[in-house]
Order: structure tokens, then sequence, then C-alpha cells
């Protein structure tokens, strides 16, 4: 078998392991690539998802960092950064990477989501209240995912009380 169809092959079984709910054997299938094509998107976009599952939040992080450098227009990989250095560092390091995003794409949704959250941990209820309404304004399908987001909890109850 060729080199491109063996890279294929092991990427598509990769990516059914991960279906699956197996990320070790998934592993496996990666490090049977070439290592010369390990680097390939497609390769790290695997390893983002089973660092994910597997909660290897600092091997999340590095590849997600690498993955969003690469490619700064996919808002995927800076949210899935921002995710990591989360869990990996700290929130406020993740707030961080969320702003210089936000600089770079002001009409993402998402990244304001994300922000909103991180405002509400931090306890800047009236930051996250404006993020919220810049996501819905660019994005009103954020609303459902605002009302069950738990990190948006504590302004939920700011307002109620």
């Amino acid at each position: 078998m060729d080199v491109q169809n063996a890279f294929q092959r092991n990427l598509l079984a990769a990516e059914g392991f991960i279906e699956l709910g197996m990320p070790l054997d998934a592993t496996a299938e990666l490090e049977e690539i070439d290592p010369e094509l390990r680097s390939a998107t497609e390769v790290l976009a695997l390893r983002v998802r089973i660092y994910s599952m597997l909660k290897c939040w600092k091997a999340m992080q590095t590849v997600s960092r690498t993955l969003a450098l690469r490619d700064p227009d996919n808002v995927q990989w800076t949210v899935c950064w921002a995710y990591a250095t989360r869990r990996a560092d700290c929130l406020e390091a993740a707030r961080l990477i969320l702003v210089n995003a936000v600089e770079r794409l002001p009409e993402t949704a998402v990244f304001h989501f994300n922000l909103a959250c991180y405002d509400c941990q931090l306890g800047q209820l009236n930051e996250s209240k404006l993020r919220l309404q810049r996501t819905f304004e660019l994005n009103s399908a954020y609303r459902l995912q605002a009302l069950e987001d738990d990190d948006l909890k504590p302004l939920w109850d700011s307002l109620a009380g």
C-alpha cells in the first residue's frame, strides 16, 4: 500500500475509534502514520479530539495552538485552544486568547459567547452581560445555549435575585 493510501486508511480508522469512544486505539492508528505526515492538519485535528476525550489539557492546548496559528481563520482551533488553556492553566489565560481573537474577527459570535462565559466565571457580570448581548446580535441561536450553560449560572442567579 502506498503512503497516501495508508495515510487515508489510518485517518479513517482513527476517526472510527474516536466515534466509538476508543481514544487509545485512535492514537495507535495515528502512530502508524508515516512520520513525515504526522503534522498534517487532519492528524492534528484528530489529536485535539483524542486529547479532549482523555482530558489531556496540556497536549490539547499545544496542538490546538499550533492549528490556530496555522489556520487563524478557522475559529474552531482558537476555541479549542482557549478551552484547553482554561483547564491546563487558568481562566484568565484562556480569556486573553479569546480577547485577541475578537480583535481579529470581531463578528464571530462563538468568541463573544465564550468570553461571556469566562467573564461570568471571573465575576465580571456586567461585562458578561454585554458580551452575551453582542453574541445574540451576531447569532440569536446562542440564546438557548446561554440558558443551559453552567458557566453563566452566576449571571442568571444575579438577575433572579
